[in-house]
Order: C-alpha cells, then sequence, then structure tokens
C-alpha cells in the first residue's frame, strides 16, 4: 500500500504580507482624511449660513401669523428670534453659532406685522469662507454664493 504524503504547508499570508497591507491601508486612509477634512468645514459653513435663513423665515411667517413684529439678532455667540412686545424686543427662541464663525449686520433684518420687512443684510465667514443673507424691504430673503478667502 501506498502512504499518502500530507504537506504541512497550509497556505496564508506571511507576517511581511499582512505589515505590508496594513501600512498601505493606514497610508490611503490618511490621504482620504485629508483630503476631505475642507468638505467638512464647508458643510459647517453652510449648515450655519442655512441656520440663519431659517430663522429668517420663521420671523417672517410668526410676524405674518402673530400679527407682531420679529425680527433676528446676535449677541455673545447666540442667534435670537425675538418678538416686539410693549415697545421693547424679547428672546422668543436662541440657537448656538459655532465659535470659529462671526457674524456681523449693517442692520439686522426685523418683519412687521403687515407684511413688510426692515431690509438689511448679514455677513457671516470663518477664516475660510464668506456669504451675505439679505433680507430685501419686501421681505426678500436670499443669499450670496458661499466664497473661498
Amino acid at each position: 500500500m501506498e502512504q499518502m504524503r500530507i504537506s504541512s504547508y497550509c497556505g496564508g499570508f506571511t507576517l511581511y504580507e499582512v505589515m505590508i497591507s496594513i501600512t498601505a491601508v493606514g497610508i490611503i486612509s490618511g490621504l482620504i482624511t485629508v483630503s476631505l477634512l475642507p468638505l467638512l468645514d464647508r458643510s459647517e459653513f453652510v449648515n450655519t449660513a442655512d441656520q440663519f435663513k431659517d430663522t429668517l423665515r420663521q420671523a417672517k411667517w410668526l410676524a405674518l401669523t402673530k400679527r407682531k413684529s420679529h425680527r433676528i439678532n446676535s449677541d455673545s455667540g447666540f442667534l435670537m428670534l425675538q418678538k416686539k412686545s410693549a415697545g421693547s424686543y424679547q428672546t422668543v427662541s436662541q440657537e448656538k453659532i459655532p465659535e470659529e464663525i462671526s457674524v456681523s449686520a449693517n442692520r439686522w433684518p426685523s418683519f412687521s406685522a403687515f407684511g413688510f420687512a426692515s431690509g438689511g443684510s448679514i455677513v457671516i465667514k470663518n477664516e475660510d469662507y464668506s456669504t451675505k443673507v439679505v433680507v430685501s424691504p419686501i421681505g426678500r430673503i436670499r443669499q450670496t454664493a458661499v466664497e473661498r478667502k
């Protein structure tokens, strides 16, 4: 009878092959991460600009439905929605603005109970991007293109 010969070699990868593969995956993931970080920064900036536009739309809607003047304002890193009551403005809601984003306005927009607006423009910027949210006297809300500095 013939005896079968059984090989002790089972296949698989050597330690060097595994180390090279892990190193290659690490280098590729590092390059991808570095290339995607600017997209994350831009996304956060665009979300903040959208937050301002949404708050303006809410102020406009509240002014028309509640028949009281509403405006937005920014103070101490917060975006505030305010309503006019007894000659002064009271804060209805406020949202935190990311610290790296600066906000300024030549005039903070407000909406009257009759559908008109006190127009103004809000400049939103950080170290990489800038945009403007503009409210016209008839209440139209628009945003300029996001510009890279």
